[in-house]
């Protein structure tokens, strides 16, 4: 769906020229060219990069900060348009800077709406987020009207993305109040179409489409293209909802026509994606090609949201056809690629940062009240004493001030115990998120599919088999993450304590001997008896088995891993390594094999896992006052060593 931006009435081209020519101040061409701009943007894109490109050149030359900063802009958002997003976000942030050097206050917002509509694009809402809130706030502060009508539009757009429907009509509504006579303008029509959208994921398809007719009746003129693409698709998905597909074709079609010729990829392959649905009804097989062809272009423009609707309807279609495998295949790219957060997460950010402005708001006005409260409060103290006045304020002042500090050493306790309570809480919702749910939420549709008639016996192994490794993982996960949340939700501490290491040892090469056997390897233990260290037994045994399964998951058959110790490596500390000569750990991933989210590689025996047991173990060994390691090179194995205090 479209992102609006707010742009001035469109004059004729000819009109424009030669104005840009008579123009006798920065600032007057500095205005012509947006005008420039805005007439080309949707009806030629070659043209519109062209002028745009002399006006950078021209402002170079005489040095104008805010004429090169508008001009990147300009030039970031045509990138954006023609779906190079990352080229887009540099040239933006790089226009923000300069405006931010020059504390050009208009130009800031600009630049902080344009880069929220290529965080919107891309799927990172929070983000998108902050950036039409940093622009709003400039806008209201300088009654700026124009700026206003297009920030709440913003805004109304991504909160209709993450199907905060009601806060989406509250942002369109005050956009419609601010703008009640401007249907004919980007701005304008965009509204009609975001509030049929709103309609229309409501259920309400008949009024949907009222405000669907009025957004195409309005733009038919060449700086309306944009907008009048996402109307002709949506009419299309309104028609597809009603079960009248040769409408609903007929103005797919329309659409993919001005994209063709008007080279938008991103526009045409959203398009492609909402049109696939209905071909796929009487042709899966050609709604298939369709799809394939449209997640090239996703990938290329980095569309997160388009590819995760390309996957969903390649299963849903790899299904029809009875090709199971590709089904789970794309299943498994959707989940690699699907972020780490839930949308309900990304919905909650997004609140909340709407929470912060609204709370500044309100705190305004409090300080407002405050202000007249003083005034007048000093209105009438002026007959009292001068002198006892002042001998009262005294007294209450210092019993104010030993009063607040004790509510503010009560404050700042409570809010460190909050914030600790937040960050196991957001710490637990990424886990699942991350490591749990992807496993698990891929189980009912295999489950589906092993249920269905036509799945061949051939299939229904290939499924169990894959049911069994997605079980044992999601099940690794769930006891690292209950040993990890049980610690942290009843806020238990390491409990140090000197203890001999081998009874610890020889227990957890036990229980990992089954895994070693499988595969013939050999475990060696070459720690000292009598070896103590001040640890909590609990952690060490944790660190010392996740480290022995990781080594056992990536070493080959009739491999080898040994357990060793270095005292004199770190004064007063005992440096334990665990050693295996297997595969080995990709250079790039090293820095961050520690790092929450990691990313997790197969075993050698095609062993699933998680990235959760390393980030834990670093955790525990940081608790008990260690450090952890690792020592690799690709195809020649790990050691991974870790310290602890001597007894």
């Amino acid at each position: 769906m479209a992102i609006a931006r707010p742009v001035a009435a469109q004059n004729n081209i000819s009109e424009l020229l030669s104005q840009l020519k008579s123009a006798g101040t920065d600032t007057s061409k500095l205005s012509v060219y947006h005008e420039i701009f805005e007439h080309y943007e949707y009806s030629n894109p070659d043209s519109a990069l062209h002028y745009i490109e002399d006006g950078l050149k021209l402002f170079a030359v005489r040095n104008n900060k805010v004429g090169i900063a508008s001009m990147t802009l300009l030039l970031g958002t045509e990138d954006g348009d023609q779906g190079r997003m990352e080229l887009a976000r540099k040239r933006l942030n790089e226009a923000l800077k300069i405006f931010e050097d020059v504390n050009d206050k208009g130009g800031i917002a600009s630049a902080n709406n344009a880069l929220g509509v290529i965080d919107a694009k891309t799927g990172h809402f929070s983000d998108a987020t902050r950036h039409f809130m940093t622009a709003l706030k400039i806008f209201e502060d300088a009654g700026n009207k124009k700026g206003l009508i297009g920030t709440y539009l913003k805004l109304g757009v991504v909160n209709e993305l993450n199907n905060n429907l009601d806060k989406a009509l509250e942002y369109y509504t005050k956009t419609s109040a601010l703008s009640p006579d401007s249907p004919m303008t980007v701005n304008g029509v965009n509204l009609l179409n975001n509030i049929g959208i709103v309609y229309g994921k409501k259920g309400d398809f008949k009024r949907s489409l009222e405000y669907f007719q009025r957004a195409l009746d309005a733009s038919d003129k060449p700086a309306l293209t944009g907008v009048r693409i996402s109307t002709l698709m949506n009419m299309g998905i309104v028609y597809q909802n009603l079960g009248d597909n040769k409408k609903s074709l007929g103005y797919f079609d329309q659409a993919l026509q001005i994209t063709k010729d008007k080279d938008l990829p991103e526009e045409h392959t959203r398009i492609v994606v909402n049109r696939s649905a209905v071909v796929m009804l009487t042709s899966p097989a050609i709604a298939i090609e369709d799809l394939k062809d449209a997640l090239i272009t996703a990938k290329k423009i980095g569309q997160r949201s388009l590819l995760e609707d390309i996957y969903g309807n390649l299963v849903e279609n790899y299904k029809i056809v009875g090709k199971y495998k590709e089904a789970l295949s794309m299943m498994e790219e959707m989940r690699n690629m699907q972020d780490s957060t839930s949308s309900i997460e990304k919905a909650r950010e997004i609140a909340n940062l709407e929470s912060v402005y609204e709370l500044e708001q309100s705190n305004n006005k409090i300080r407002e009240l405050k202000l007249d409260e003083q005034q007048n409060a000093l209105k009438k103290n002026v007959i009292v004493g001068i002198a006892l006045c002042l001998a009262i304020a005294l007294f209450l002042t210092v019993i104010f001030y030993r009063r607040s500090n004790q509510l503010n050493e009560q404050l700042k306790k409570r809010e460190a115990e909050l914030e600790n309570s937040n960050k196991v809480k957001d710490k637990l919702f990424s886990i699942i998120g991350h490591d749990l749910r992807g496993p698990v939420g891929n189980i009912p549709n295999m489950l589906a599919i092993l249920d269905d008639e036509g799945t061949t016996p051939e299939d229904r192994k290939y499924l169990i088999a894959t049911l069994m490794e997605h079980s044992i993982a999601s099940l690794e996960t769930l006891d690292k993450l209950l040993y990890w949340g049980k610690s942290q939700i009843k806020n238990i501490g390491s409990k140090t304590e000197v203890f001999e290491v081998d009874d610890h040892l020889q227990e957890n090469l036990k229980l990992v001997k089954n895994s070693a056997e499988q595969k013939q390897i050999t475990l060696v233990n070459n720690v000292p008896l009598n070896t103590r260290i001040l640890a909590d037994a609990a952690h060490f045994d944790f660190i010392i088995r996740n480290l022995l399964s990781n080594a056992i998951k990536f070493t080959n058959i009739n491999g080898a891993i040994s357990v060793g110790i270095d005292t004199a490596l770190k004064p007063g500390y005992t440096v334990f390594s665990v050693k295996d000569n297997g595969i080995g750990i990709k250079k790039k991933n090293l820095s961050e094999i520690f790092e929450p989210f990691s990313s997790s590689t197969r075993g050698t025996a095609n062993e699933q896992g998680t990235s959760m047991g390393l980030m834990l173990s670093k955790e525990f060994i940081i608790e008990n006052g260690g450090s952890i390691w690792v020592e690799s090179e690709e195809g020649k194995g790990a050691t991974f060593y870790f310290s602890f205090k001597n007894a």
